[in-house]
């Protein structure tokens, strides 16, 4: 939706001194800064303890790619990692790039079926699995007669699929020379959310990610040096999780790598490798805020603490900075399609999630008419620049749906920015709760109920109603050993909101609340509980 537009409702990058997008190859701006720190430790296994040197990673990115296009990769083919988190995934990431292939990763645990649907749908012609992801991979591939190679992470080929490492072939030097993937050419395509309809390709380009990594390791955004450890955690078939692999590498940080979240591994490593850097989620913010179990570790290592993928509560927020004294503890707002955060919290202000960041800019709409909005107003938050997306992949009309004719990204959330220039998250717009004309905001809710001493988790829908249209209903998880009576916490919530804010739909406690791995919850899986 295109409406009437004032330049003083949008809002710019205040940083000092930002420049334009670094005019140079992707691969080219990493390599040069990964040849800065030598011998230094890379990429260090979490678990095993296994390590990849910065010199390892450059060499092997030569390497790697040069084999890749001796075994016939054609530039524009496209390559699909389907891996947990595994400390060779950056070099096959980088290593795909230079050799002129976009990649894309699939999600370790989807069923072959998903998993077919993601190759098809990305055109991939080459698969680097791990091996725990072998026999759905050779079952989603089954007849598909356009795969030209696929090759397993680690030291161990597995039958008849060889080694990635077995690619390698010692680069020329006019090989190394090469720019690989440049300019519009989309280098990477994660997969956005899926939380509406199939998921979609997303055409991240060179210079969107130039846009990230030039300026993120800046005081603004990270606040990072070639000093820091940082933890992977977050899987790397998301963007987020992408993100601070690649900052880690061209700030010359090391990162440690987890497979997956359990909670031991996940405190031990933080203890064991002295992390300083903690990227996040909201479940993994909320299990240090409130699990009984981060008591039994030294976490004083960590000094900084981003969350992002999903609103992170108020008091969430708070109470990690009581529990970590001493630790930056912010939020980053952006999306998939905007490749990183297009706000970041420089304030310490709970709820925000900042400024616009570099090569951004920002503007409220309101969703009626589509007019800009000045400070305070509520509509839905409007991006551009740089950072935007190329395209979702082979989907011109999802493009144009997202796109409007003047390169403004309309992200589907409602939020405002104060007189400062801060913004504020209040909620999706396909997620509010419609009560008698009022609108109620399920994360809001689910913040609250995140504060009683009983609930460990909690996810908050509409239930249709014919008088009010809908009612909010809460789903809730125990802590252990804790008991929830419904009739006392619909209660204890309608004292601490305003009337259309009540739990009028019920309390419902369940096992668990559905998230997606960057950890959004899954309202259209509990809605499916109650059949609505």
């Amino acid at each position: 939706m295109v409406g009437m537009e004032n330049e003083e409702h949008i809002q710019h990058c205040s940083w000092e001194s930002v420049g334009d997008v670094p005019e140079v190859a992707f691969i080219h701006y990493m390599i040069d800064k990964m040849k800065l720190e030598g011998d230094k430790p890379a990429m260090i296994d979490g678990i095993s303890g296994a390590t990849l040197k910065y010199s390892d990673m450059v060499s092997g990115v030569y390497d790697l790619s040069y084999g890749w296009h001796s075994a016939g990769l054609e530039a524009g083919e496209v390559i699909c990692l389907v891996t947990p988190n595994h400390i060779e995934v950056p070099l096959a990431f980088l290593a795909g790039i230079a050799a002129s292939a976009p990649v894309t990763l699939a999600n370790p645990l989807y069923t072959p079926d998903e998993l077919r649907r993601h190759v098809i749908n990305s055109q991939s012609k080459w698969i680097v699995c791990h091996p725990v992801c072998i026999p759905s991979v050779q079952a989603a591939t089954k007849d598909l007669d356009d795969i030209k190679g696929m090759y397993v992470l680690g030291d161990a080929g597995a039958g008849e699929m060889p080694t990635l490492k077995s690619l390698s072939k010692e680069a020329s030097e006019d090989w190394k020379k090469r720019s690989g993937l440049t300019n519009g050419d989309a280098i990477h395509i994660p997969y956005s959310s899926g939380t509406t309809g199939l998921p979609k390709g997303v055409e991240l380009t060179s210079k969107n990610w130039l846009a990230v990594l030039s300026v993120i390791g800046r005081k603004e955004y990270l606040d990072v040096t070639s000093g820091d450890i940082c933890l992977g955690i977050l899987p790397f078939f998301h963007a987020f999780g992408m993100a601070m692999c690649l900052t880690s590498l061209c700030n010359g940080m090391t990162m440690v790598t987890l497979p997956r979240f359990i909670p031991e591994h996940f405190l031990k490593a933080i203890q064991t490798y002295k992390v300083t850097l903690l990227p996040l989620v909201p479940p993994l913010a909320i299990f240090l805020a409130k699990h009984d179990a981060v008591n039994q570790f030294d976490l004083t290592c960590v000094s900084n603490i981003i969350c992002g993928a999903a609103p992170l509560s108020k008091d969430i927020q708070e109470k990690l900075s009581e529990r970590l004294a001493g630790v930056r503890v912010r939020q980053g707002f952006g999306l998939t399609e905007t490749t990183l955060a297009t706000f970041s919290s420089e304030t310490s202000l709970p709820g925000a999630v900042g400024k616009v960041t570099a090569h951004c800019m920002a503007k409220i709409i309101d969703m009626e008419t589509g007019d800009s909005l000045g400070p305070g107003k509520d509509g839905e938050i409007c991006v551009k620049g740089p950072l935007v997306m190329k395209g979702y992949l082979n989907n011109e009309a999802a493009t144009k749906a997202m796109i409007d004719e003047t390169g403004w990204l309309h992200t589907g959330d409602i939020g405002h920015y104060d007189e400062k220039g801060i913004f504020f998250i209040v909620d999706r717009i396909k997620e509010l709760i419609k009560y008698k004309g009022f609108q109620v905001a399920p994360a809001e809710l689910e913040g609250l109920l995140l504060t009683h001493e009983d609930v460990a988790d909690a996810g908050v829908v509409g239930v249709s109603d014919e008088v009010a249209g809908e009612l909010p209903k809460a789903f809730v998880v125990a802590k252990p050993g804790k008991t929830i009576v419904p009739e006392a916490l619909i209660n204890w919530v309608a004292d601490k909101t305003a009337p259309h804010k009540h739990l009028r739909g019920g309390v419902e406690v369940i096992s668990a609340i559905p998230r997606s791995p960057a950890g959004k919850i899954l309202r259209r899986e509990l809605r499916k509980v109650i059949n609505i």
